[in-house]
């Protein structure tokens, strides 16, 4: 009987330093034990870039791309979380590290580099393609990009894939930009306003920002516009299976047929929808920027 009763007090105590360990652990966890918490490794990441001139705080990128990550969580079978990017440089060095399993980013560089060096697979890209703008006044005496040589020139950022796409533009017009007099802004509508205010005979803009949809219309004039570029390239992670991703892109491709595709697309700014992108098209576009200035 002693030996019985030594036996149900050494178990008792077993349980009891179990409990404890499980308390001083996180809480009730043996209560949860049937329904284990998720694993937050689990969730897929979607990362959205809308590129140095995007204002929107994370709760506007949380809202205007909600229901686009629904779609992707649905095709990919997983549920997706949005992170929204700024910073060029961390960004590039996560997607080196296969840190994010999507991207969908404006500027379109970056993500043409983890697709030629980091293993990222294109997805599709916007339908409608950006292109880069050289603006002036409409009463300014440069007609074409030839007559921008000696002259101001304001850009966005340096390095950021639109100041390289206006050295790519000026370099195939006889002009080293890296010798001419350039400025940079943030702010695409910095840029409109200092060129419509004369403080700059030249700026450069993108053809999907709301200077340039407006510029021509207010009386300016674009003397110069780049070849067509990948506009909002969307990729995926090497770490995701190629089913997975080929099911992520028919979805993608897909939104355009449906009325609730359709509100997604004009959600996001997209309203003409996805194409295929191949990375043969990513690797060209990266030659044609040209490298030699400092490399992504």
């Amino acid at each position: 009987m002693s030996r019985k009763r030594d036996g149900s007090r050494l178990s008792f105590v077993r349980l009891a330093a179990a409990a404890a360990i499980a308390m001083a652990a996180g809480g009730p966890a043996l209560a949860q034990q049937a329904q284990p918490a998720p694993n937050p490794q689990e969730r897929i990441k979607l990362v959205v870039n809308e590129g140095a001139a995007g204002n929107a705080d994370f709760a506007e990128i949380l809202f205007r791309y909600e229901e686009f990550g629904q779609m992707a969580g649905k095709a990919l079978g997983g549920p997706v979380i949005i992170i929204s990017a700024r910073n060029r440089d961390r960004l590039r060095e996560n997607l080196r590290n296969n840190a994010y399993e999507l991207l969908l980013s404006r500027p379109n560089d970056v993500p043409a580099q983890a697709v030629r060096d980091f293993g990222y697979v294109s997805v599709a890209s916007a339908k409608e393609p950006y292109r880069t703008l050289f603006i002036v006044p409409n009463d300014s005496p440069l007609r074409t990009i030839a007559d921008v040589k000696g002259r101001t020139i304001v850009t966005p950022d340096q390095y950021s894939n639109m100041w390289r796409a206006a050295k790519a533009m000026l370099r195939d017009n006889n002009i080293d930009m890296l010798n001419e007099n350039v400025r940079s802004m943030r702010d695409q509508a910095a840029i409109g306003w200092s060129v419509e205010n004369k403080m700059f005979d030249v700026g450069v803009v993108n053809s999907a920002s709301g200077v340039a949809r407006t510029w021509e219309k207010k009386g300016g004039r674009v003397i110069a516009a780049s070849r067509d570029q990948i506009n909002m390239p969307f990729i995926a992670s090497p770490g995701l299976s190629a089913a997975r991703i080929a099911k992520l892109r028919a979805a993608v491709l897909a939104l355009e047929s449906t009325d609730s595709g359709r509100a997604i697309l004009k959600k996001i700014n997209l309203p003409a929808g996805f194409r295929e992108t191949s990375r043969e098209e990513f690797l060209a576009f990266l030659k044609w920027l040209g490298e030699e200035t400092k490399p992504l």
